[in-house]
């Protein structure tokens, strides 16, 4: 089975990485070579390096940038932005780039598609569409999305495909930077009228849009940016849902760490749902590769000097849902699910912490909607969806009002239930817990 590619995307301007919403209001964000070798590290299947305003100021693209990126990663890179004539493919191609886009000079002159393809092969042509709903059509729009062509964005795609493009990228401008999730009816409607790969743009905002967007369509890749710059969410964090979401995914992580004398690092393990600390152990390379493949927190005994995989006899296991190394790169951070007490002793942590009923409510909230159980109450609200969900919190913040007036008693269990209700409202809006804590920290005041 063809695994799905996840490609962080670098928009360049002026020698540096940027972002904006919607195409506009653009930000410098940091320098792309050592952002490129970050995302190398972390896992990346491929790079998209965009000189966002090559084509607008009417210059060409970034060699010198290309050539320095090619000597720090060794994943697919690929290079748009100014390219004009198949010696600017040749130029980058010898640079170290291996697929070249195109969008606005290929608007201009469409036979540059097929030239390139006929020269270097359509593995490496890439056409670009950046695309915008005008009415009820798909529009294509060039010079970095700014300037609105006559092209319908369904045919442009099938004539770019038949003059030897190898590969669509197809971003939506109405969801680009908005991360509210895929623009999926646009890429279905392209998917249906070509057969190349697909890399899907515009509008990843968390994990749960990647997973939604390879299960409700046939793309190949998706691509995103601020997501992934801000760190809002890591390379290993995202391939690790697709693989519990039975999505093929290359995994793949192994970042520079500082291994000690012993080739060991200590690892901390962090509850992804109440954010407690919940142990500290040792990871060799070997462990951390096995804790990648299974998903699963697997560590290393020192005095045992073996192997061991957490919950293994116990069934406590942990599930892992991201990993990170601090700014030393000699600490590992392990966020996990935990499936019971972190503690040999049969503590929740090794630090005597307990979460509490607020915290279980939410984490078995968020289990039954990842593991459904049939009957559940919790699991028909998620099946009836949103607007269940909404009218119900509706009904009980009514009976909140109604118990206030009547009873201490009726007051306590209706805002009980309005507790429960509005839990499974931020479950299935994939808001934590600790975004609510966080906000409610910030309206606290210190006394003047």
């Amino acid at each position: 089975m063809i695994k799905k590619r996840i490609i962080p995307c670098l928009d360049i301007a002026d020698g540096q990485v940027v972002k904006g919403i919607n195409f506009k209001d653009i930000k410098t964000i940091a320098d792309p070579v050592e952002m490129a070798k970050y995302y190398y590290e972390s896992g990346a299947d491929e790079l998209v390096f965009y000189d966002i305003t090559a084509s607008y100021e009417n210059r060409g693209t970034m060699v010198e940038l290309v050539k320095n990126v090619a000597k720090q990663v060794f994943i697919p890179l690929t290079v748009g932005g100014g390219v004009r004539t198949v010696e600017d493919f040749d130029v980058l191609l010898k640079s170290g780039a291996d697929k070249i886009s195109v969008n606005s000079s290929a608007i201009a002159n469409p036979e540059l598609i097929q030239e390139a393809s006929e020269r270097f092969g359509a593995q490496c042509v890439v056409l670009s569409m950046d695309v915008k709903r005008v009415g009820d059509q798909f529009k294509v729009f060039s010079k970095g999305g700014r300037i609105e062509t006559e092209l319908d964005a369904i045919e442009w795609a099938k004539r770019g495909v038949a003059l030897g493009a190898g590969e669509l990228v197809v971003n939506s401008i109405d969801t680009d930077g908005v991360k509210k999730g895929f623009d999926l009816e646009l890429l279905t409607a392209i998917s249906a009228v070509v057969n190349v790969p697909i890399v899907a743009s515009g509008g990843a905002g968390k994990i749960e849009d990647f997973v939604e967007l390879f299960h409700k369509t046939d793309i190949e890749a998706g691509l995103a940016a601020s997501i992934f710059h801000s760190k809002e969410v890591s390379m290993t964090a995202l391939k690790l849902a697709m693989k519990r979401a039975a999505i093929p995914t290359r995994l793949a992580y192994m970042p520079p760490l500082k291994w000690d004398e012993r080739g060991l690092v200590p690892a901390i393990v962090q509850s992804d749902i109440t954010q407690r600390v919940l142990m500290m152990a040792y990871m060799n390379e070997t462990s951390l590769r096995e804790t990648v493949k299974l998903g699963e927190t697997v560590f290393f005994s020192r005095s045992r000097q073996e192997l061991w995989h957490k919950g293994a006899t116990s069934g406590n296991t942990q599930v892992v849902t991201d990993i990170r190394y601090d700014c030393d790169a000699d600490t590992l951070l392990i966020k996990v699910k935990e499936n019971g007490p972190a503690c040999h002793t049969g503590s929740y942590t090794c630090f005597g912490e307990a979460p509490d009923v607020f915290e279980k409510l939410f984490e078995t909230i968020i289990d039954r909607k990842e593991n459904p159980i049939e009957g559940s109450y919790t699991n028909y609200l998620f099946e009836k969806g949103i607007d269940k969900i909404l009218k119900k919190v509706g009904e009980e913040s009514a009976e909140v009002i109604i118990g206030a007036k009547n009873t201490r008693e009726e007051l306590i269990y209706e805002m009980s239930d309005l507790f429960y209700h509005s839990f499974v409202l931020l479950v299935n809006e994939g808001i934590s817990l600790k975004e609510i804590k966080d906000e409610l920290q910030s309206r606290i005041k210190p006394r003047q």
